[in-house]
């Protein structure tokens, strides 16, 4: 006998795939083609009947689900959604690979490898979204490792979708081919207790918007950083409606990686600013007058004083704020 002792305080459960809240709305209601909630062990989905694939999903992720399964050979059509909807097939999606688009997943199959089952549960196709394969194979996946990679540390509340919806469809017309794909992450250090009764004010938010185009984007997920309130107009949804309201007001603000105040202890000469208990390589400070933005300041932080990389004639004596450089 042996016992494996669980970084976090979470298990693969309906109950815990939702924590955020519902964003749109969506309920079980066959007559309801728009917002048709869907509640998986490891998943909660809002389908959209009309465009073919979900608006959203959201789930729950520690290093505990991520195993040795493997992942699913095939995608399967969900004869779980209502009969009075259009079942999705991969067949549907035969074709997109020549407009360079693939079977994108929401909830994506490596953070469902605990189990077989789990795994092949993300391969429904109520689980999938037309992305395109610079987006999905580039850096929606590097932004999906990087999160498996913080979870080591944290158990994130992840939800994820598709923006932008006009005309422009798949082949077969069977499922809408958003303008932007978008993620948003909630950091939660781990602890007893759920991770929505961990949540507090200074909790670590991510949200990443990246446009759904076939060519010309970069690899690097921090080009796309939003704001959860960016997304929200974008999609009018409201994130966070579970959390106390003043703790959704600051996640919906939060960009990841702006600044955030460090005082106003700074000596200024010719050549730069030192700025006393700050050390640290490749910052980026942000003058401002009366807690407007005015213009960006790159420093290098090699060594003290900083030195200029884009200088303003009109920054002495105001604010500076640093840069929170994801890791």
């Amino acid at each position: 006998m042996f016992f494996v002792t669980p970084q976090a305080d979470a298990t693969i459960d309906a109950s815990l795939q939702m924590q955020l809240g519902n964003p749109s709305g969506a309920i079980t209601d066959t007559n309801n083609h728009d917002h048709y909630l869907i509640q998986r062990t490891v998943e909660a989905i809002d389908y959209s009947d009309n465009l073919g694939e979900p608006v959203w999903a959201s789930w729950d992720l520690t290093t505990n689900d991520v195993g040795s399964s493997g992942r699913s050979g095939s995608f399967f059509t969900d004869t779980n959604l209502p009969p009075n909807f259009y079942r999705v097939t991969d067949n549907d999606y035969n074709g997109v690979g020549t407009n360079n688009f693939n079977r994108g997943h929401l909830c994506p199959s490596e953070d469902r490898t605990d189990n077989t089952n789990d795994n092949k549960l993300v391969f429904f196709m109520s689980n999938i979204m037309p992305q395109s394969a610079q987006n999905n194979q580039g850096v929606w996946g590097n932004f999906e490792d990087y999160c498996r990679s913080i979870a080591a540390s944290n158990e994130l509340l992840i939800i994820c979708g598709g923006s932008g919806f006009g005309t422009k469809t798949i082949p077969s017309g069977k499922a809408y081919i958003p303008s932007n794909t978008w993620k948003v992450v909630v950091c939660v250090p781990f602890g007893s207790g759920t991770a929505l009764s961990r949540i507090t004010a200074n909790n670590r938010v991510i949200a990443i918007s990246i446009p759904n185009v076939t060519n010309g984007l970069s690899s690097d997920w921090h080009t796309y950083v939003a704001s959860p309130h960016k997304i929200e107009q974008d999609t009018g949804f409201t994130f966070f409606t579970a959390l106390p309201t003043d703790v959704a007001t600051k996640f919906r603000a939060e960009v990841d990686g702006t600044p955030s105040f460090i005082g106003e202890n700074i000596t200024n000469n010719q050549f730069g600013f030192t700025v006393n208990g700050w050390s640290g390589t490749n910052y980026v400070v942000q003058a401002t007058t009366n807690l407007v933005s005015t213009n960006w300041i790159s420093l290098i932080t090699n060594a003290a004083p900083f030195q200029f990389v884009q200088s303003n004639a009109n920054v002495f004596s105001q604010r500076f704020y640093r840069a929170i450089i994801a890791p």
